[in-house]
């Protein structure tokens, strides 16, 4: 049988949690540090993992959204995702950043922090 890379990491995930072994993220910070960060960042901060890195980032306020938003282009959507990764990033593995597949991945997520909290309007 001939697996792809992402089967072959998802029964390796798999098989290594069986086994309890626990596989450290390449970036991942300190207790200490992560600490650190959550008193700095008020907002809240919070971690992506992609194909064993970790990369964390604070949450984005009104600033940071001005900021990435003002990079909106239709022709070139990413942009916007580029500019939050790069100025909410505050530490871990800067692959995330710079891998193109990887980046991808960090992409997605950081689509949830762009809808900010759920509102709800109510005509009256």
């Amino acid at each position: 049988m001939i697996l792809n890379l992402e089967e072959m990491n998802y029964h390796l995930f798999h098989k290594n949690a069986k086994m309890n072994i626990e596989i450290e993220l390449i970036g991942k910070a300190s207790d200490e540090q992560i600490n650190s960060w959550k008193q700095k960042y008020k907002q809240g901060i919070y971690s992506v993992e992609v194909d064993g890195h970790i990369g964390y980032f604070k949450n984005p306020g009104r600033n940071e959204l001005n900021c990435a938003m003002s990079k909106a282009d239709r022709d070139k959507a990413l942009h916007i995702f580029e500019e939050l990764a790069n100025i909410t990033f505050i530490g871990g593995s800067e692959e995330l950043l710079k891998d193109d597949q990887m980046f991808i991945g960090v992409s997605q997520e950081l689509k949830v922090k762009l809808e900010g909290k759920k509102a709800r309007l109510v005509n009256l």
